[in-house]
């Protein structure tokens, strides 16, 4: 029964790790083809929008990841990851960047 408890909880971290790169990968095969309305639809609204020089526009989505308390309880520290994408004045996806906050 361990062996079997063990072995779910891989493939639970295995799936976390996977979610973020897979966000990454939708992105990039998404260059040049995604649009404004196809983004927000599936990540909803964006955290924050900038108006740049040449019509572009830029939305960023932040990936906060949480904190939780261990037996101490002290807080682990928490990651946050940024998407940045930009799009151009017909509202298609031209790049897209991902940073640490």
């Amino acid at each position: 029964m361990r062996t079997l408890q063990q072995l779910v909880l891989i493939c639970a971290l295995g799936a976390v790790s996977a979610c973020s790169e897979f966000e990454a990968q939708h992105f990039k095969g998404r260059i040049n083809e995604a649009t404004t309305e196809q983004v927000a639809k599936r990540y909803g609204p964006p955290h924050e929008i900038e108006q740049r020089e040449g019509h572009r526009m830029v939305w960023t989505y932040f990936d906060r990841g949480s904190a939780t308390s261990g037996y101490t309880g002290t807080a682990r520290s928490a990651f946050c990851r940024a998407y940045v994408l930009t799009f151009d004045r017909q509202e298609i996806l031209r790049d897209w960047q991902q940073q640490e906050c």
